[in-house]
């Protein structure tokens, strides 16, 4: 195998990786380097990795435990035929929603959110479209005043799985979480509400909870921290769900886009600042 190669995409979010084909077992070297690059970019991409599911679930679980999605069989996304881990996600012309068309952090509202998720991309529109966004929660925390941060320290909010799971389902995790929350791997600081689960601020008012969560959620999602994934054919997104958001992007209707996808177990709730 020929070095890893990692390219920053840019100054605050995302990383390409070239040198490394996925179809094949990795060498401790290289999963530590994967993993590094996870932890500075936040999200790490590969292009060209016409991988399996045998593949997909072995890349993963270098990277721990594989997490069972807790929404209830009624979302958007659906599991595979005997793979309950992985996460089908198709669309087409017949499709009235898509997965993630909100700025979310995947499954905030379990009690110890997924690590990370893996998407497999197969099959993308012809024409272009259907591109992701992420976005560096790092970046946004540390763009706040000094006063907002003091305000916000200590403060928890609650994430209810209802507001974005399909209402056919009837299982909808409801959990709180800080704030503020520090990442066990960098120790650095990050915005931990999302515009997709978070509901409302604990201990406050509706009205104080309402308009600080929707300057939050607009803080959030101001472009300097933003970065825009362009997809081909089984291009892969490796992102860390504790400190990037993303936004999937309906843009291609009627046609199809496909991928398969799977999250790595946390191992701990979101740590208080």
């Amino acid at each position: 195998m020929t070095a890893i190669t990692v390219t920053r995409c840019t100054p605050r979010v995302g990383a390409l990786i070239e040198g490394v084909d996925l179809r094949q077992p990795l060498s401790n070297e290289a999963v530590d380097t994967l993993h590094q690059a996870l932890l500075a970019h936040g999200v790490i991409f590969f292009h060209g990795q016409k991988i399996d599911f045998e593949q997909h679930r072995r890349f993963a679980m270098y990277f721990g435990e594989l997490h069972i999605h807790v929404g209830g069989a009624g979302t958007a996304s659906k599991p595979a035929e005997g793979y309950p881990e992985i996460r089908r996600q198709h669309f087409d012309a017949n499709s009235k929603r898509v997965s993630g068309e909100v700025w979310h952090t995947d499954q905030s509202c379990a009690d110890i959110p997924p690590m990370g998720s893996i998407l497999h991309q197969h099959k993308v529109p012809p024409d272009g479209g259907g591109d992701t966004l992420f976005a560096c929660m790092y970046a946004a925390y540390e763009a706040l005043s000094p006063q907002m941060k003091t305000y916000l320290e200590g403060k928890t909010a609650l994430h209810d799985g209802a507001m974005l799971f399909d209402k056919s389902s009837t299982i909808y995790p409801a959990t709180s979480h800080p704030v503020i929350a520090v990442h066990p791997g960098t120790g650095r600081r990050l915005l931990y509400v999302n515009r997709g689960q978070t509901a409302r601020l604990n201990d406050v008012s509706k009205e104080e909870s309402d308009a600080v969560l929707r300057f939050l959620f607009d803080h959030i999602e101001r472009p300097e921290w933003q970065m825009r994934f362009r997809w081909h054919d089984h291009s892969i997104a490796f992102w860390d769900n504790r400190c990037t958001q993303h936004r999937a992007i309906w843009d291609y209707w009627p046609n199809v886009r496909t991928g398969y996808r799977i999250q790595i177990k946390g191992t701990e709730p979101p740590r208080p600042a």
